[in-house]
């Protein structure tokens, strides 16, 4: 070793899990506690002090960045040993690169395969259809749910589903045996396969498992609070005392939030139960966030009484109180949001990347998103999809712009078989060929082929003829419906909404149900906000209101897409929106929660007291993102679900302490709108870019005075022309 002092700058506890002689380890490192700097630390000093071989030393990490980050580090440091003698990488690339290694002993073929998430779905969709099950009340995502399930919990034999003869649980065996069966004739195996088969490969060839207990002698696993059941027992299989074999886990119980996936907090106690003489040392020193933060952070999670106690502290100063602001509604509070980075970033210049809104469900990203756009701030939807371009927010509106023009074929061809209504690919290929042939639309050659009887079976024909009356029937009974009502019809009458409520397992479906909800919301909001400034700006039509609406999805849509070409942008220059869940092991200068609600955090879903203590661990996590300021909104009342409830304020902000924080309400702060009379006092002039809540970008082509106000004739981007009274505009930067 040429003069590394791998002991430098680390604090007391840091410094004594580095220098700790092997032994097993249990480090409970809290959030910002420099968990990486200690785990790199230590495996150089296994080398460089214990004088251990690279080649002995494996460490398992939950992600690719997370491992790549680490391996990069560890190349850094190391300069006088074969770096890549270290194993590091995840649970799946460790099992992947054994079973290539032994696929006959694991009973898989040479040239075995990986499917994806997307490749199990297309298996599940044949087997249904193989077993007659497709109108069963099952959706793919639960299936897959329970696949995946009885693998990470090692229910190979299936046992507990068995009990009790339940009709459902016998129909998941029978699609859990042809789903395996499927994998093993086209040799694939899925993602949760690779742990299973590497556990069966050791425990029934003890002598391949010796090899390998034998060569990693020093094992490290980081994040070890998201373990699931089969990860653990791999882990207690390659363990071996004989050959003085020594596991170090890194993790902490107050972060275990994936227990919706298999994840078992348990397994830190059952750590310290199977295994002899571990040591087990806290990380509680907090090089992140501020003392104001953490104090908060570690009232909140003391409430959790299955927990190792401890307690995050800092060197730095109290910094600035965590501010708890009462919004009078959504609207309210995504404006008062937006208020503050228009103020306190783009005015000064801060980098937008420092600043972060976290929310509990992706649903809640709407209207965050619309707000963002009004006041041109550029925000990045953090691992999700934005929500207009969310697959079940595109069907129906694409449903909506058929019924109001049918010559959109895009649209046509998009709802044609959604929900699936038995036409195929040769029914389309057909009426796309009569369509060229005849120089009609996809809807002219639909009704050409019906009334001349010739193109197709007895089936299709019948299939194609349902869905021409279900259009026609939309279209009709839809016809000067008010907005929301015209949405949540076609949501309920297209069969959209039966599609997604087959299940009620699947989280997936759950959430895209609660966007189609949200979606109505967004429906009754516009029809508030048009029919109150009717005035030469907007029609009280019902049929035009559908379709501003619809432009407006579309306008918002390109203004994303602009911002993104936009050579002038920095494209790292961008507010972070996700879910707390996606937030884990990130971190920001400052952080906005927004939802803070009985019902939306903790979620309606976990109110019970092993959810609720899991829904406060992802409270700990999203507050300990914060390194300087920290934001948690709650509302008055909030459209939910589709209807306006009256909001209580959730039970984790009661327990929060009372001198960290500072409370804010719209009831002092009147900013509801209150952009609106701004803007009247400003100078508009012909040529110039504006920009507007509903219809976008464009540029102003007349301006008239009227008494105090402004008139101004606008040429939008889709080339609409509107007169709109200035104060309902803005200056587009």
């Amino acid at each position: 070793m040429k003069n590394i002092n791998l002991l430098k700058n680390l604090n007391s506890k840091q410094k004594e899990v580095v220098s700790e002689i092997r032994k097993n380890l249990l480090i409970l490192a809290g959030a910002g506690s420099g968990k990486t700097l200690v785990l790199i630390r230590r495996i150089a000093w296994l080398i460089y002090q214990e004088h251990c071989s690279p080649k002995s030393i494996l460490a398992v990490t939950f992600t690719n960045k997370a491992a790549l980050e680490l391996k990069n580090r560890i190349t850094s440091l190391i300069k006088d040993y074969e770096k890549n003698d270290i194993w590091i990488g995840t649970f799946h690339s460790f099992a992947y690169y054994i079973l290539r290694i032994h696929y006959i002993e694991a009973k898989l073929t040479k040239n075995f395969q990986i499917i994806d998430t997307s490749d199990q779905k297309i298996l599940i969709k044949k087997i249904l259809k193989k077993l007659s099950l497709q109108d069963k009340n099952y959706s793919i995502e639960s299936i897959l749910k329970n696949i995946n399930n009885f693998k990470n919990n090692f229910f190979n034999k299936k046992k507990n589903y068995i009990y009790g003869n339940n009709v459902n649980n016998i129909y998941l065996l029978k699609i859990y045996d042809e789903y395996q069966n499927y994998c093993k004739s086209i040799e694939v195996i899925d993602f949760n396969d690779l742990i299973l088969c590497l556990y069966k490969l050791f425990l029934y060839n003890p002598h391949i498992l010796k090899i390998y207990q034998k060569r990693f002698q020093n094992i490290l696993i980081d994040e070890f609070q998201d373990t699931n059941d089969i990860q653990y027992k791999f882990i207690s299989l390659l363990y071996n005392k004989h050959y003085n074999t020594k596991i170090l886990l890194v993790g902490d119980d107050d972060q275990s939030i994936y227990g919706w996936r298999g994840a078992q907090i348990e397994n830190i106690n059952l750590f310290l139960k199977d295994f002899d003489d571990v040591k087990t040392i806290l990380l509680e020193q907090n090089y992140r966030s501020t003392s104001n933060i953490l104090k908060a952070a570690n009232k909140l999670i003391s409430h959790n009484d299955i927990r190792v106690k401890k307690k995050l502290w800092t060197q730095k100063e109290d910094g600035k109180l965590i501010s708890i602001y009462f919004a009078l509604n959504e609207f309210d509070e995504a404006q008062y949001i937006a208020k503050y980075i228009n103020k306190n970033f783009i005015k000064k210049n801060i980098k937008l990347d420092n600043c972060a809104i976290l929310y509990r469900n992706n649903v809640q990203s709407r209207i965050l998103e619309e707000i963002m756009l009004k006041f041109c701030i550029p925000y990045k939807i953090y691992g999700g999809i934005r929500f207009f371009e969310r697959q079940e927010i595109k069907d129906v509106l694409s449903y909506l712009r058929f019924i109001s023009n049918y010559n959109d074929d895009n649209s046509f061809e998009r709802i044609i078989n959604i929900p699936k209504r038995g036409i195929g690919d040769n029914t389309i290929k057909i009426i796309k060929y009569v369509s060229q042939k005849y120089f009609l639309t996809l809807w002219e050659s639909s009704l050409y082929i019906l009334k001349k009887k010739k193109y197709l079976n007895t089936t299709s024909f019948n299939a194609l003829k349902k869905f021409i009356i279900l259009i026609k029937y939309l279209k009709n009974n839809l016809k000067n419906k008010p907005l929301p009502i015209m949405i949540k019809k076609t949501i309920n009458d297209s069969g959209l909404l039966k599609m997604y409520n087959k299940s009620c397992f699947s989280e997936n479906n759950f959430n895209k149900i609660n966007n189609l909800k949200e979606l109505i919301n967004a429906a009754d909001y516009f029809t508030k906000i048009s029919l109150k400034h009717t005035n030469k700006v907007f029609s009280k039509n019902q049929n035009t209101l559908l379709v501003d609406f619809l432009s407006q999805t579309l306008l918002t849509t390109e203004d994303i897409n602009l911002n993104k070409k936009n050579k002038n942008q920095n494209t790292n220059n961008y507010i972070q929106m996700m879910t707390i869940h996606a937030s884990k092991g990130l971190e920001f200068s400052e952080v906005f929660i927004v939802g803070m609600e009985e019902g939306i955090f903790p979620n309606k879903s976990t109110f019970t007291d092993t959810n609720i203590n899991e829904e406060r661990r992802l409270a700990y996590v999203g507050i300990t993102r914060a390194k300087k300021k920290l934001t948690l909104t709650y509302t008055k009342k909030r459209y939910l679900y589709g209807k306006e409830i009256n909001s209580i304020p959730s039970r984790f902000i009661n327990e929060l302490p009372e001198n960290c924080i500072q409370k804010i309400s719209y009831l002092k702060k009147n900013i509801f709108f209150k952009s609106q009379n701004i803007l009247n006092k400003k100078k508009y002039f012909i040529g110039q870019v504006v920009y507007h809540q509903i219809f976008g970008k464009g540029i102003i082509l007349k301006i008239e005075i009227i008494k105090n106000n402004k008139k101004l004739q606008i040429k939008f981007n889709n080339m609409i022309i509107k007169w709109i009274m200035s104060n309902y505009v803005q200056s587009y930067i």
